[in-house]
């Protein structure tokens, strides 16, 4: 795995044999999640809680739009699953996420991710608050 950049965080997926399909690698659908994991994970550790405490506690949503993943080698329960998140764009009401995932250094897939900032009451887009904005902007490695 290449050296970490300023702005990027890891998580970490323990990926387990409930998690593969019959040819013993993760199954496909779950890399996605595998991915939305780790994105979440991302918000916990800047803002101290995920999605769940985003529309709670803040009234702001994040849903997607847009998923792109592309493979490049199996992920399998014989190491864990590194996953490098980090914000690659920042626009009026959207966010974009790039995700990489590593097995024991590997690449096994990248993926961009990009979601609406909506006020949940309404389920309306709207600007992310101002401290949101700067959080990202202060961790955006753009594309």
């Amino acid at each position: 795995m290449e050296d970490q950049a300023p702005g990027i965080y890891e998580h970490e997926i323990r990926v387990t044999w409930a998690d593969c399909d019959p040819a013993r690698i993760a199954y496909t659908g779950r890399i996605p999640c595998f991915a939305l994991d780790a994105i979440n994970g991302w918000w916990e550790h800047h803002l101290g809680g995920g999605w769940f405490q985003m529309e709670i506690d803040r009234n702001m949503g994040t849903p997607f739009v847009s998923m792109s993943l592309q493979f490049t080698s199996p992920i399998t329960p014989r190491h864990r699953l590194i996953c490098r998140v980090w914000p690659n764009r920042l626009g009026e009401t959207s966010i974009g996420f790039h995700v990489d995932g590593y097995q024991d250094g590997t690449l096994c897939f990248s993926g961009d991710f990009v979601s609406v900032f909506i006020t949940a009451s309404e389920f309306r887009k709207a600007p992310p608050p101002q401290e949101i904005r700067a959080l990202v902007e202060r961790h955006l490695v753009p594309a």
